[in-house]
């Protein structure tokens, strides 16, 4: 049953919120709008874990990026255009404030070889796994 709860989308459960509690559309409504930022995209290969990290109109010297026993963080803050009058604003959907996203890391990689590089707006971090884990070719003799 939990395997198959994971299959829906988030917004598949938001429209049984508005369903099963009419009263409270503007909850709902808000929560939709509280989604982690930044989002996270990761994976795993034989050699490496690969994590991108989607901050659009920030740059790279606005992020922190800490990897410390196997946990990864990324912080920074998204300040708000220096255009926007609050006053003129009746709904903003872009995250504004601090964040800070913690990503928990298999045991096996080395914090020794980890690289990151931010272009167009993609944080890639690449935590390469330690050499002893990593798949080797055997060669066969005859």
């Amino acid at each position: 049953m939990i395997s198959n709860m994971l299959r829906f989308s988030p917004s598949f459960f938001e429209g049984l919120d508005e369903m099963f509690n009419p009263e409270f559309p503007a909850l709902a409504a808000a929560r939709s709008r509280i989604r982690a930022y930044p989002q996270v995209n990761m994976g795993v290969t034989d050699k490496s874990v690969e994590i991108y990290l989607f901050a659009p109109g920030m740059e790279a010297d606005e992020l922190d990026v800490t990897l410390e026993k196997n946990l990864l963080s990324v912080s920074g803050e998204r300040k708000a255009d220096e255009q926007d009058d609050e006053d003129a604003i009746n709904r903003r959907e872009r995250f504004v404030g601090k964040f800070k996203r913690s990503i928990a890391l298999p045991e096996d990689v080395d914090p020794e070889k980890t690289e990151a590089l931010y272009r167009n707006g993609v944080l890639h971090i690449s935590v390469s796994k330690k050499e002893e884990v990593q798949p080797r070719q055997i060669k066969v003799s005859v």
